[in-house]
């Protein structure tokens, strides 16, 4: 199994405060949830 990569991307403010404000309600790491769903996002639910 491969190790995790590393990444940084820049996002909008508004696009931050909505993932920090979900991760709070998810009970997750901001990312986690970022990594969450970027998966989702490529290889669906």
């Amino acid at each position: 199994m491969r190790k995790p990569e590393r990444i940084t991307v820049t996002i909008p403010f508004l696009i931050y405060q909505g993932l920090l404000d979900r991760s709070e309600q998810e009970g997750r790491s901001l990312s986690n949830l970022a990594a969450y769903l970027l998966e989702r996002s490529l290889f669906g639910d």
